[in-house]
């Protein structure tokens, strides 16, 4: 009789580097763990990009994207037929063990956001600067990032809230980038989660999108809480005027050209003219040219500023000005606004209220 011990699935058993569990298991995604877990099932066989993609179930992109985390982490090097064990910790990986116990990405949320905002400094970069500074350097790789977020409990926050934000694991370059707008753009944890949460609003929700606007915020050196909120309100009613806009000339919702977004704060928020008064230069146009022009609009809003138009009867009046026999359109001329035609001009005009 023969004797021996079932020990089901732990009969076939493979190891896993500790510092896998130590030093990254708080940042390595489940793209990350995948493909390391295969690679090291798969010690000692021959497999490339594909067979890796194609195990785990994600893209060649992802997988690579997935596999150079490691390469940067010092745990693999890539080789001409695979991947192998590192030949020896770098110095950079060396020095993250000797870190303080690092804050977990699972801290509470502080008592006050704006507290965190202020206190956003990384150590690394002088506490004196303000606003935005161009970062001379690349964005962080692998190593920088975890050695940023286990000293900044700042960066480990905002790491944590984005993933639950994203809902998914972040990738490695989301994750650097990331760190790049806090630490070299100087825009604290606060301002870039309200960058993320106004994209989730806008349904635009990719790191591409945050990354353009959170740049040009810092350029703008929007960099406290306040600033953003006074930000985010006029990025709003910029939309509420263009919508009223395009309810106006009767286009399409879309969204504006950057030409057409100067005219249209211009008209209404430089010059303060109600939409009926647009709409009334808008009828000018068509009926000279016969097509829609913002250029023409704007050239007939700007001389009815300069006479100080504010109400449609003050239009009314510049347009007749000099003209008393021609409240009616003259054979072969152009057309000449009266009361009575603006009455007639709004009454077809679904969805625009008459301003007083």
């Amino acid at each position: 009789m023969q004797y021996g011990i079932n020990l089901g699935a732990w009969n076939a058993v493979f190891a896993v580097p500790s510092a896998v569990v130590d030093k990254h298991l708080k940042l390595a995604g489940s793209a990350q763990l995948k493909a390391l877990l295969w690679l090291l099932r798969h010690a000692g066989e021959k497999a490339d990009v594909d067979d890796v993609a194609s195990a785990i179930g994600l893209s060649r992109l992802d997988t690579m994207d997935a596999l150079q985390y490691w390469v940067e982490a010092g745990l693999l090097s890539p080789m001409e037929d695979g991947y192998a064990p590192a030949a020896s910790p770098s110095s950079d990986s060396t020095s993250i063990s000797s870190v303080e116990e690092p804050n977990s990405l699972s801290q509470p949320v502080p008592d006050s956001a704006e507290e965190k905002a202020e206190s956003s400094a990384s150590p690394s970069i002088s506490q004196a600067r303000v606003g935005h500074v161009p970062a001379p350097s690349p964005k962080p790789d692998s190593r920088e990032v975890l050695r940023r977020a286990t000293e900044c409990e700042d960066i480990a926050f905002l790491l944590q809230e984005t993933q639950i934000r994203f809902g998914r694991p972040l990738s490695p370059a989301e994750i650097s980038t990331l760190v790049w707008l806090h630490d070299y753009n100087g825009l604290p944890t606060g301002v870039i989660l309200m960058i993320i949460e106004f994209a989730q609003s806008r349904e635009k929700c990719n790191m591409r999108y945050i990354e353009k606007m959170a740049v040009n915020w810092a350029d703008e050196e929007i960099d406290t809480l306040e600033k953003a909120e006074r930000k985010l309100a006029q990025i709003h009613t910029a939309q509420c005027n263009w919508n009223k806009i395009c309810t106006a000339f009767g286009i399409s919702s879309r969204s504006p050209s950057a030409r057409e977004d100067t005219y249209t704060q211009r008209w209404m928020q430089e010059w303060s003219f109600s939409i009926d008064i647009i709409r009334m230069a808008y009828e000018q146009c068509v009926n000279y040219i016969g097509k829609l022009d913002f250029s023409y609009i704007n050239k007939v809003l700007e001389r009815w500023h300069k006479a100080n138009v504010k109400t449609p009867k003050d239009a009314v009046a510049v347009l007749n000005k000099g003209k008393p026999n021609q409240a009616k359109k003259s054979l072969g001329g152009p057309v000449s606004f009266d009361l009575d035609a603006y009455e007639r001009m709004t009454q077809v005009m679904p969805g625009v209220k008459k301003e007083e």
